[in-house]
């Protein structure tokens, strides 16, 4: 049945036809991941959407192949579909300590890298957020990293960024005078771009 599904067009009701029918099944979902980590380009593009979505609201499934997805997720030759949707994952999905730094490695390296998708950039972005919550002595990194990138940064990009440093700012109060002159100044060139428009 999976065999079948996979082939269909890439679509939102392929996806959840998918997900229907891997349902709670780990047998079912170790096939997915067989696909996804083995299959042509398109059925790995496919697979790895189902896979966002089942990761997302069956994080359990995901478990016994946190090794398998990050080992994904730093293959660059993939295309950015597959990283999107596995970044998706770890931005609500526990991350065990086992995977902690490479996953974090690896995020705030897409989210430094100018090429890289927006949405990728900030799913990586809220990933990393999550980690360094957990390990606090990563934060004024994390923090420096952000504030890098806000000024250049897409729309989404730099929304995403005010909110993750203020929440990590208050955990990290050195950095609390430099946010401030940071999201005065990013206000500032919003709005003379706005007015040179």
């Amino acid at each position: 049945m999976l065999k079948h599904l996979i082939t269909k067009p890439n679509n939102k009701q392929t996806i959840n036809e998918i997900i229907d029918f891997i349902g709670d099944s780990p047998e079912r979902f170790a096939e997915l991941i067989e696909y996804f980590v083995n299959g042509t380009s398109r059925v790995s593009q496919t697979t790895s959407w189902a896979l966002g979505h089942v990761g997302k609201q069956k994080p359990h499934l995901i478990a016994p192949y946190h090794t398998t997805l990050v080992q994904q997720l730093g293959d660059k030759s993939k295309h950015g579909a597959i990283r999107r949707n596995i970044v998706r994952i770890y931005q609500t999905c526990p991350i065990p300590d086992d995977i902690a730094g490479v996953l974090y490695d690896t995020c705030i390296a897409f989210m430094l890298d100018p090429k890289e998708a927006i949405a990728i950039k900030a799913f990586s972005m809220t990933v990393c957020e999550q980690i360094a919550v957990k390990y606090p002595e990563l934060i004024p990194e994390l923090i420096d990293a952000i504030e890098s990138i806000i000024p250049t940064g897409s729309n989404g990009v730099k929304n995403r960024g005010r909110h993750t440093l203020k929440r990590l700012t208050k955990k990290c109060p050195a950095k609390r005078g430099i946010l401030s002159l940071i999201l005065n100044l990013i206000r500032g060139l919003s709005k003379i771009q706005r007015e040179t428009k």
